[in-house]
């Protein structure tokens, strides 16, 4: 007797995480530091991000 076996597991086109260009890191926050980014609402890094972007193009 045949049995029809459906593939299970291993690699599945379009399955997984995606890739993206970012790069997570980590970095010791001062205490006013911390304070700021904790009432931040939102996206923290999306924050972060822009805001080392503006100080570094002087804005």
């Amino acid at each position: 007797m045949e049995t029809l076996h459906k593939k299970k597991g291993g690699k599945r086109e379009g399955a997984g995480r995606k890739k993206t260009t970012e790069k997570r890191i980590m970095f010791g926050a001062s205490a006013e530091v911390l304070e700021i980014i904790e009432k931040i609402e939102g996206n923290k890094s999306d924050f972060i991000n822009k805001a080392i972007l503006a100080y570094v193009n002087g804005k």
